[in-house]
């Protein structure tokens, strides 16, 4: 189980500082190492643009099948937990794109996720993707890919957070220009229902699931935090 390395009220001041942002109009890709990244650190600014009708379309880069190694295959069962998600976030079935890569082992497929997102961009396309420091190598991984699509194409890019707000300390983020998307109470609603919605990784045999209550602080804010590149 993860343990934060500083707790809630630390990261106050760094929340607060985080200038308000209107994200563009433009369609929006949304990079997920796993199902559930997208909910967690995302799932309002989702639910926010697809009630402006902006299409978002979903990269799900694994299905998050090793998240427990316990022999357990979970594929299906999390493959379709952000099927419903998402959907209640506004995102169609249609809308979600599964890679089915390695879990934990993204960063050996690099190339090979650069080559596969690269026909869902174009200059028009904001990517939003997992930070390229935010302490697990799939999220890493997928942000480095982010950035050299973004790169390629022109492609507008933005990074999320999850980990970093457990496995960092605020200085890590001191001097970077991070962004606060102020979510509406229907946002956070749908957020809320969403993140509902993964009950493998919140609830699991052992007592210790992956999502423990402590660690979801981040994703009930009335805000979420971003870092456009």
């Amino acid at each position: 189980m993860i343990k934060p390395l500083v707790s809630e009220i630390e990261w106050v001041p760094v929340w607060q500082a985080a200038i308000p942002w209107q994200p563009s109009d433009r369609n929006m890709l949304v990079i997920a190492p796993h199902p559930d990244d997208e909910t967690l650190a995302a799932g309002g600014l989702i639910a926010r643009q697809t009630s402006k009708d902006i299409p978002i379309h979903v990269v799900a880069v694994t299905d998050g099948e090793n998240a427990y190694n316990d022999g357990i295959d979970i594929t299906f069962r999390r493959s379709a937990e952000q099927t419903s998600a998402l959907k209640r976030l506004g995102v169609v079935s249609s809308s979600i794109t599964r890679l089915k890569l390695t879990d934990s082992g993204i960063s050996d497929q690099e190339e090979l996720l650069v080559e596969q997102l690269m026909p869902f961009v174009s200059q028009e396309t904001h990517v939003l993707a997992p930070w390229t420091g935010d302490f697990h190598p799939d999220h890493e991984a997928c942000g480095r890919a982010a950035r050299e699509v973004a790169r390629r194409s022109g492609a507008a890019l933005s990074f999320y957070f999850f980990w970093t707000w457990h496995r960092g300390t605020p200085d890590l983020l001191n001097g970077l220009p991070l962004r606060s998307v102020a979510l509406s109470t229907k946002d956070q609603i749908a957020k809320a229902e969403a993140l509902g919605q993964y009950r493998s990784q919140l609830e699991h045999a052992s007592g210790q699931p992956i999502l423990p209550e402590e660690l979801l602080w981040p994703a009930r804010q009335s805000c979420e935090v971003f870092l456009p590149v």
